[in-house]
């Protein structure tokens, strides 16, 4: 997944916002610096796509848990998920425009 795009709404990770934050899933990618091998990687990815993180998916950071922020809880479509903070990296979103805009 290349997290650069066409449109003016900045791409960025989960790991990025605030509670209670709405976005929509852009793409899905982990970078060689996470230290898992090629087929971890792969793993990762596979596992996030078969949670619904898919391009275009409503996703809301519900909270972030203990100190450091690791897990983070979210929301993607009707169901409920911590996810490590290596694991939320990997999801590129990009605000709603109703967020890019009021802020």
């Amino acid at each position: 997944m290349n997290p650069s795009h066409p449109r003016s709404t900045p791409t960025l990770t989960l790991t990025s916002l605030a509670r209670g934050e709405v976005v929509r899933v852009a793409g899905l990618a982990l970078d060689v610096s996470t230290g898992l091998t090629q087929e971890e990687r792969e793993l990762l990815i596979t596992r996030l796509r078969d949670l619904g993180f898919v391009a275009g998916a409503r996703c809301e950071l519900l909270a972030r848990m203990w100190l450091g922020g690791d897990p983070l809880v979210v929301r993607i479509g009707g169901s409920t998920f911590a996810l490590r903070r290596a694991e939320a990296a990997a999801v590129y979103v990009q605000r709603l425009e109703t967020h890019a805009t009021a802020a």
